[in-house]
């Protein structure tokens, strides 16, 4: 292959930039191929050299690469929450390590793979309460990561953990858990989460 040197070069210095996870069209600059055929022999290529592995469609990614920064590429404008968040957060012992968890405004989908990413689908007006963690990924803040997940568990989620006695609600901002739980209508909802609140103080 022409340049290979030069490609594997540029292929690990932009890795690092991107946490080891790459676009296709990322991948078309770092070989600076525009033709598609062209692009993907390349990529076949670091492929079969056990240095680049496909995720999914248009998703690639090299070794220890950073599961938040993939989940991030995988589904644009989706943030971490859930039990993914509220381990990050100390709300609950360890998630586990090849799954992450995931909210969208739009359709919910499953990747399977290392790791396993889940989407979950959440009304657009639901959709806030999250910032860009050191790596730039977007992740729901402690009080919302409890709310998404008090809010799928009462349609129907299945967590591993309790949600009445594993989540330590009192690392939760009183305030903002009250105003973050304003704008959901359900008031059945609004009475669960403040029962799950409250029953631990």
């Amino acid at each position: 292959m022409k340049n290979w040197v030069e490609y594997s070069e540029n292929l690990l210095k932009l890795g690092e930039s991107v946490k080891g996870v790459f676009s296709l069209m990322e991948l078309s600059s770092v070989f600076n191929e525009s033709s598609r055929i062209s692009l993907h022999g390349i990529i076949n290529r670091f492929i079969k050299a056990g240095i680049l592995k496909r995720y999914c469609r248009e998703i690639y990614t090299l070794e220890n690469f950073d599961f938040g920064v993939l989940s991030a590429k995988v589904r644009q404008n989706s943030y971490i929450s859930l039990g993914s968040a509220l381990a990050t957060h100390r709300l609950i012992g360890t998630e586990s390590p090849f799954q992450v968890f995931c909210i969208v405004e739009f359709k919910a989908a499953y990747y399977k793979g290392v790791p396993n990413i889940s989407y979950y689908k959440l009304a657009k007006e639901l959709c806030f309460g999250f910032k860009p963690n050191e790596k730039g990924v977007l992740i729901a803040e402690p009080e919302k990561a409890v709310l998404d997940t008090l809010y799928f568990y009462l349609h129907g989620k299945k967590f591993y953990f309790n949600i009445f006695s594993d989540i330590n609600y009192n690392l939760l901002n009183k305030n903002k858990f009250f105003a973050y739980l304003e704008p959901y209508g359900n008031p059945k909802f609004k009475t669960f989460a403040e029962r799950c609140f409250y029953e631990k103080f």
